[in-house]
């Protein structure tokens, strides 16, 4: 009895280090990427106005900004962007009525450049 006593206590001792070290190996800080953020641009059409800028982390890029209905004709402003490397197209959500502004950050996509619009639908 003794012998099995010794055994699982001598197993119980070997796993706490163990277990503790990988504890220690998971809890490291991870660094993000540095965010550098452009100046904002105008972009206007005879309805809508938006003050956008592109974000970049290293390898990705986002377009952030705000969006305002200029005009009482019925129609909503907003941004979209294209990207030179993700193939797929980013809405903002739409201002409308006239005078609505509201600020959108649109998602981190793959690529250093986004053609960014502004349309009234």
């Amino acid at each position: 009895m003794r012998t099995a006593i010794r055994v699982a206590a001598t197993g119980l001792i070997a796993l706490a280090p163990t277990v503790l070290a990988a504890s220690t190996a998971m809890a490291a800080p991870v660094t993000p990427a540095a965010v550098t953020c452009g100046a904002y641009e105008a972009r206007d059409t005879s309805g809508g106005h938006a003050m956008v800028r592109e974000c970049y982390n290293g390898s990705q890029i986002r377009v952030n900004g705000t969006v305002t209905d200029t005009d009482e004709d019925g129609q909503c402003a907003r941004v979209y962007a294209t990207y030179n490397s993700y193939q797929g197209t980013d809405y903002s959500p739409k201002a409308c009525p006239n005078g609505t502004t509201v600020t959108f950050t649109l998602p981190w996509r793959a690529g250093t450049d986004a053609y960014i619009y502004l349309q009234e639908i």
